[in-house]
């Protein structure tokens, strides 16, 4: 278990570790006097609580500002003018790729030690594989897959950049064998379940979440026809049900409810306010369509810019042309145990009704649309008042065309992944539907694009640089703009 500040690099930043997976965990869970395999559910709640508090982290500094859910008032801090720095890769690259070493140290010592309901935890690290690969492809385009994470058990430190539709065909894979694998009455034994902090250990909830990934991703690429996603959208919606149970209820929600007692806290329980919301105010896209809205949950989420007024700045500003900051994150989020969101039932009612308006499935969009609303309100804690889809923004008009369905329909689903890693950049980059030009100022950069994809990190173009190169090559450059396999031309 002895390694170098190299090879520590090396795992952290190419994918390339199982090392480091074992240094964080092997040794208080093992028995010297047993088997020197560490137990998969030891691995679970701490590969889940650092993939989460990493992509809010991430969320919060990026993610928000690239959709105009919050504007930075520091002049140095340009996400919101649509520049990133060629560092900022790092992070989430090293954050997803060391956990995926204990994701499929968790399916690897599973089947080892076959022990009651075990293969329940092979089921959940195939979901959880295939949600992490999906964040990583969906923000770089091509990367290490198959030969990733292979750094200790192979020592093979220059992983080829597999092509972003064949990560998908395979996630598409990983998905199908773990819908089987958790279609099993099996239970873990003992208390060894109350250490997913998920869905404790519920083979049933994790199968309806893995199935209800696979229809987001399915959704991701429906407009490419290789890989007959739309097809299989039917099949699992229309045609074939029974096999691919889907999310019920908000009780279905994948979410990493934060306890605020050891382990789980809320990555911001201890944090002043200051600290929280630093020099970031709520934009003005993000207040002003909640005002439009008349929205309860804008209380939840926003501070009064002055006594019963919500009010928002401009995303993208001219540097040194600093607007005044209004309402801001309210402080009870730092405590709140719902920014450990990864999935909510929310998003599965929207995915659907956006697939009802495609003509994908054969089910009632508006239906769906309402269901979508009324469980993000009940996520939440709040009531729809009585005369809300009475509102031409949100009601389904008979005037509306199909455009316009699928923009309420996209608004909506926006508000429901608040806090939800990537997401809500995702789908902008997926669909185009909200309009963000009308509050964009002079300020943007890029030549005013959105963009599509992070570069590479840093030290991977150093140590890895052939399969890099090769890996750009496809891309047509390692920058922003670089379009990938299912990214349509859209800005």
């Amino acid at each position: 278990m002895k390694t170098n500040l190299k090879s520590i690099i090396l795992m952290a930043t190419l994918g390339l570790g199982g090392l480091s997976s074992c240094q964080d965990f092997v040794e208080i869970n093992t028995n010297p006097n047993e088997s020197a395999t560490v137990a998969p559910q030891s691995l679970l709640g701490p590969a889940v609580y650092k993939l989460v508090t990493a992509n809010i982290n991430r969320n919060m500094r990026m993610n928000n500002e690239f959709t105009q859910v919050t504007v930075t008032t520091n002049d140095n801090l340009e996400f919101h003018r649509y520049l990133v720095r060629p560092s900022e890769s790092e992070y989430m690259w090293r954050s997803w790729y060391i956990e995926l070493t204990n994701i499929k140290d968790m399916y690897k010592s599973a089947g080892e030690q076959q022990q009651a309901g075990y293969k329940i935890y092979q089921g959940i690290s195939l979901v959880l594989e295939a949600w992490v690969y999906s964040l990583l492809t969906d923000m770089f385009g091509d990367i290490p897959y198959y030969e990733s994470n292979k750094g200790y058990s192979e020592q093979n430190t220059t992983p080829i950049f597999e092509r972003q539709e064949e990560i998908y065909r395979n996630l598409f894979l990983k998905l199908e064998q773990a819908n089987q694998l958790l279609n099993t009455s099996d239970a873990v034994t003992g208390d060894k379940g109350i250490l997913d902090p998920i869905f404790n250990t519920d083979p049933e909830k994790w199968r309806k979440f893995g199935n209800t990934l696979y229809l987001r991703l399915l959704l991701r690429v429906a407009h490419k026809p290789e890989l007959n996603a739309a097809t299989k959208i039917k099949e699992i919606v229309d045609i074939n049900p029974s096999e691919y149970p889907l999310m019920e209820d908000n009780d279905d929600s994948a979410v990493l409810r934060f306890t605020n007692q050891q382990p789980y806290f809320n990555p911001y329980f201890n944090a002043r306010e200051i600290d929280f919301n630093g020099t970031k105010g709520y934009s003005d896209f993000f207040i002003n369509n909640l005002v439009a809205l008349q929205d309860p949950r804008l209380k939840i989420w926003a501070t009064e810019a002055t006594l019963g007024v919500y009010a928002g700045m401009q995303s993208g500003y001219k540097e040194g042309s600093i607007p005044e900051r209004g309402s801001t994150l309210h402080k009870n989020l730092m405590t709140d145990p719902r920014l450990g969101n990864i999935m909510n039932y929310a998003e599965l009612k929207f995915i659907l009704a956006e697939c009802a308006l495609r003509n994908y499935v054969n089910q009632d969009a508006e239906t769906l649309y309402k269901d979508g609303i009324q469980a993000s309100m009940s996520f939440w804690d709040q009531t729809i008042p009585d005369e809300y889809f009475g509102n031409p923004l949100i009601g389904f008009l008979a005037t509306d065309d199909n455009t316009e369905l699928l923009q309420k329909v996209h608004l909506q689903k926006y508000f429901s992944m608040l806090f939800t890693d990537f997401q809500q950049w995702y789908e902008y980059r997926r669909t185009g539907l909200l309009d963000f030009s009308d509050y964009i100022g002079e300020g943007v950069q890029n030549n005013g694009k959105m963009p599509v994809r992070l570069n590479y990190p840093l030290i991977t173009q150093s140590l890895n640089t052939v399969n890099y190169k090769e890996a750009v090559a496809r891309l047509g450059g390692d920058n922003l703009n670089g379009l990938m396999w299912w990214q349509p031309n859209l800005f």
